[in-house]
């Protein structure tokens, strides 16, 4: 029990570190979210939505998914401590991300009107597309940078240099939507990536000496080669679900409105916001430590449950308290305008639980190394499925339908993974995991429900009661793992110690 209990402390710490390290870029991205909402309203979050993930698209291609690949060379040669070969690959990644930043830039800059057109339906926007350019070749470079910060391990480096980008990207953005309105959308995104990178830059020259040799192309051309291929496999799943964004936005501004568009990423962006920091520290912990074990299906199936297992405990009482406030924060962090995309928002409280029951899984195939079950799963299904889903729920019940839809989406991806992991990689559930799981549904779905269907004061105080009886029935699990009140007196006697 004690090697079961340090397992499940392990999973939890690296949890909690990497969650802290979100927390403050999530705060900074609330602040802006709010004052971006005050200062241009539902439309103009749709048109920053549509330049951003027409951006984004761009960018895809440009980075070549080197940011992916060139981690797992950092990292390789960051293990056998040699500095030599670090500043080899980071001077190789630089150029191939200048070549590349430069080519998407032009792209951008040939192609303004026609993006417009794709993009808007007209070419209204087609200086908004020329100067995206500059976006391109910065989020390129600057993607190339986080990736030495990764692959050297550099976590607080990495930090600190995030929010301190974000910080600068925030305070000169907002006076550019104050001042200009609409037309201050572009060069507030010029504004943030720029001060990203730069930072990202200082701390990288501090840690990775890449000055004091000349490479010749010849030398550079087989790690070139080998991170291109791979990054170019990558790029293409992460490439499917940009381009999907990118399509279901498009669609959804020109058969419905911008203010749709503005709506659905509002509610988008709270959810996210609000309990995505559980999943990206899932994300940072869990994928390497899984990777290690990947060649015994009985450790990555006891792994896989434990995860599982602490992920369900932390998110459903997340879940339940979004689902609560829903309009509350909807105050807090935007307008009185956004209060329709509170029903949407409730349906996403209610899957994010279900993904955190599909995330532990997702990851199996990729740290196996299995590339064609992770872009066919990843890349294909799972794109297909989020576009089809999405645009036949939103043609059917409208804005309304897309949270319906997380909800089936996220569903639909569970089975998906129980039944592949299964047939694949030998992987269930254990009991316990299935029973946690039934367990915290169940106080979920029925807090959804009275909320759903009732608004009056009876079922807020009935809904609380709930949140308080899963809260206390989660820290009790937790308890059992980790033996959660003797760690916490134990934290507080040495630090009254000291």
């Amino acid at each position: 029990m004690q090697r079961k209990s340090n397992a499940y402390s392990s999973i939890l710490k690296g949890t909690a570190l990497f969650g802290g390290v979100q927390v403050f870029n999530i705060l900074i991205n609330l602040v802006r979210g709010k004052l971006v909402a005050l200062l241009l309203g539902p439309e103009g979050m749709g048109i920053s939505s549509l330049l951003t993930s027409s951006m984004n698209t761009i960018q895809q291609f440009t980075g070549l998914g080197l940011n992916l690949s060139s981690v797992q060379e950092i990292a390789k040669a960051h293990g056998q401590q040699d500095a030599e070969r670090i500043g080899f690959v980071a001077y190789t990644l630089r150029r191939l991300l200048h070549l590349t930043a430069l080519a998407g830039s032009l792209f951008a800059i040939l192609f303004c009107s026609h993006l417009s057109e794709w993009t808007f339906g007209n070419a209204d926007y087609k200086w908004h597309f020329a100067l995206l350019s500059i976006v391109i070749f910065f989020s390129t470079l600057s993607g190339g940078e986080l990736s030495i910060l990764q692959g050297i391990h550099a976590v607080k480096k990495l930090a600190f240099a995030s929010v301190i980008g974000s910080t600068i990207g925030l305070v000169v953005g907002i006076p550019l939507y104050y001042f200009l309105g609409y037309n201050g959308i572009v060069p507030a995104m010029i504004a943030l990536p720029l001060a990203i990178y730069i930072f990202f830059r200082y701390h990288t020259n501090r840690l990775v000496n890449v000055s004091n040799v000349t490479y010749q192309w010849k030398t550079m051309y087989p790690l070139a080669k080998r991170m291109v291929s791979l990054g170019i496999v990558m790029m293409i799943s992460s490439l499917l679900g940009t381009l999907t964004q990118y399509i279901m936005n498009s669609y959804i501004g020109r058969t419905g409105s911008l203010e749709d568009v503005g709506l659905f990423q509002a509610a988008n962006s709270i959810t996210n916001q609000y309990i995505g920091l559980v999943f990206a520290a899932m994300g940072a912990d869990f994928a390497p430590r899984l990777s290690t074990i990947s060649h015994d299906n009985g450790k990555v199936r006891q792994l896989v449950n434990q995860q599982t297992e602490i992920v369900v405990l932390l998110t459903v009482p997340l879940a339940m308290l979004l689902i609560m406030t829903a309009p509350l924060l909807i105050r807090i962090l935007l307008t009185k305008e956004f209060l329709e995309v509170t029903p949407i928002i409730c349906w996403m409280g209610l899957g994010v639980a279900l993904k955190a029951i599909a995330y532990p899984m997702g990851y199996i195939s990729f740290a196996k190394g299995d590339k064609k079950t992770f872009f066919w799963l990843e890349g294909i299904w799972g794109n297909i499925l989020l576009l089809i889903a999405n645009l036949s729920f939103y043609t059917l019940w409208g804005v309304y339908g897309l949270g319906m839809s997380f909800v089936f989406l996220y569903f639909i991806g569970c089975m998906t993974y129980v039944f592949l992991t299964f047939r694949l990689y030998e992987f269930k559930h254990s009991p316990q995991t299935l029973l946690l799981i039934a367990k915290s549904l169940t106080f979920l779905v029925i807090l959804f429900l009275i909320n759903l269907f009732s608004s009056s004061v009876y079922a807020y105080v009935l809904e609380s009661v709930l949140f308080v009886l899963t809260c206390i029935f989660c820290l009790s699990e937790l308890n059992k793992r980790i033996d959660l009140w003797n760690t916490i007196r134990d934290k507080i006697k040495h630090h009254h110690a000291k």
